[in-house]
């Protein structure tokens, strides 16, 4: 780790603010064929609440723990490869 990543001040590193397929496969077990249609799902909800949805294969990340029930703790790890 660098000097800046446990500098005071810093509260944690940065992750990305989607999921991807590969992530939506890894956290409920499913499929490719079956994560993408997820993530379709959750670009739609985002349409329907008047949220910008993601480009094609990501989806926020934020709106797909709350649908699915999913910590964010656990998300975050995954995306971040942990």
């Amino acid at each position: 780790m660098s000097a800046l990543a446990t500098a005071p001040g810093v509260v944690r590193k940065s992750t990305r603010i989607f999921v991807t397929q590969e992530d939506v496969s890894i956290l409920l077990g499913c499929g490719k064929s079956k994560a993408y249609d997820i993530v379709r799902d959750v670009n739609e909800q985002a349409k329907k609440k008047g949220n910008h949805p993601f480009p094609a294969g990501k989806a926020n990340k934020y709106l797909f723990s709350d649908i699915f029930d999913i910590p964010m703790d656990e998300v975050d790890k995954v995306i971040n490869g942990e």
